[in-house]
C-alpha cells in the first residue's frame, strides 16, 4: 500500500468520525446527546490523527534504520538488528536495546515503535523493500544475536 492509499484510507476513517451520532435515552425516548457526541467526535479524531501521523513518521524512520543497518553491517548495529528482530517475529524486546546506540538511531527506534503501538497496517510489509529487507538484515545477523539466527536461517 503506497502513501498514497494509506492517505485515502485515513480521509475515510475522517468521514466515518464526522458521521458519529451518540444517541442518550432508551426505547422510543432516544435523542442525540449532542455534547457526548462532540466528545466522541473528539476522541475518535485525536485517535485517527495519532494513528495516522505515528504510522507514517514510523515507516519513514524504519526505512532509516533498515538503511543504516544496511550500509554499516548487522555487526556494527546489533541494536538495531535486535530491534527488526523483534518486529519482525513478534517477540519481546529487552529495553537495553535503546541504549547504547547514538542519538539519532535511537529516535528513530522509539518512532519505530510508536508505529507498532499505533499502526493499522503490517509495518514491515509497508516499508519499501518490506520482507526482502528485513530478511536480508536478519540473515547476515552475527552469531551472538542467537535469536535472530535461528529464525532467519
Amino acid at each position: 500500500m503506497s502513501q498514497a492509499d494509506r492517505k485515502r484510507r485515513h480521509q475515510a476513517r475522517l468521514a466515518r468520525i464526522e458521521q458519529v451520532q451518540v444517541v442518550a435515552g432508551h426505547a422510543g425516548r432516544g435523542r442525540v446527546d449532542h455534547e457526548a457526541t462532540l466528545l466522541e467526535r473528539a476522541r475518535m479524531l485525536d485517535e485517527e490523527l495519532a494513528a495516522h501521523q505515528a504510522t507514517e513518521a514510523g515507516l519513514a524512520a524504519f526505512d532509516r534504520l533498515l538503511k543504516v543497518v544496511e550500509l554499516r553491517g548487522t555487526a556494527r548495529t546489533p541494536e538495531v538488528t535486535e530491534l527488526l528482530d523483534a518486529l519482525w517475529n513478534r517477540h519481546p524486546l529487552p529495553l537495553a536495546v535503546l541504549r547504547g546506540v547514538e542519538p539519532r538511531v535511537a529516535d528513530d527506534m522509539l518512532a519505530l515503535l510508536d508505529a507498532f503501538r499505533w499502526s493499522r497496517v503490517d509495518l514491515v510489509t509497508e516499508v519499501t523493500g518490506g520482507p526482502r529487507r528485513v530478511a536480508k538484515v536478519l540473515a547476515a545477523a552475527p552469531p551472538q544475536l542467537e535469536s535472530v539466527v535461528r529464525v532467519a536461517r
